[in-house]
């Protein structure tokens, strides 16, 4: 199987404890983080584990308390649409604050169950060196291109992207079981497909 990014299909193999992975291998992955981690490097975490439903992150801050879900994502949508150069972004939407599900956020059994769900992530970090011209080259190079390897993941369930380009949300076809999306600091260049988020449970897209 052909990935733009040796690091990538390293973290592959490590999931499954093997020297080579194939696409029914890859299909597998339910959970997928994915990106740049701001301190000049990468990151990649995956898990065969079915992802928590509905999907919930304690170790974060409120980006799935104010998750959008519904209508609330057709609004987003439709607001983005025909957009370029575009980073998504929920909080200016105006939509009314749902009581039971912040609190069902900040529970301890949502917490347990996140806690329990980390146990089975299998995480990588990346970073190359280089003289400081020819490092923002690769680094850009890197955010520019990992979108490649990230639609090669056609199982997962939950998807978070942080800190790339992608070329448009057409991408999001590749990903047919997919439910739970979260996108950060992610520039789209088109905002062709953006009727793809319709078909999400949950959406959490932000600017660091």
């Amino acid at each position: 199987m052909e990935f733009s990014h040796k690091w990538v299909k390293q973290a592959g193999c490590k999931l499954f404890g093997k020297d080579d992975i194939d696409e029914s291998d890859i299909a597998r992955i339910k959970y997928l983080a994915i990106g740049e981690s701001f301190q000049n490097d990468f990151f990649i975490e995956m898990s065969l584990e079915q992802p928590p439903k509905p999907f919930v992150n304690t170790d974060g801050g409120d980006e799935w308390i104010l998750c959008l879900r519904g209508g609330e994502i057709a609004k987003l949508a439709e607001d983005y649409k025909d957009k370029s150069n575009a980073i998504l972004s929920m909080y200016y939407l105006d939509y009314e604050e749902d009581d039971d599900w912040q609190e069902y956020c900040c529970s301890t059994k949502v917490r347990t169950t996140w806690e329990k769900f980390t146990e089975g992530i299998v995480m990588e970090s990346y970073y190359e060196e280089h003289d400081d011209e020819e490092f923002d080259d690769w680094y850009d190079g890197v955010r520019g291109s990992l979108w490649r390897d990230i639609v090669l993941f056609t199982g997962v369930e939950v998807l978070r992207i942080q800190g790339t380009q992608i070329p448009d949300l057409t991408v999001l076809d590749k990903f047919p079981d997919l439910r739970v999306l979260e996108l950060v600091e992610t520039l789209f260049v088109s905002t062709d497909g953006i009727e793809n988020l319709n078909k999400l449970e949950q959406l959490s897209c932000w600017r660091d």
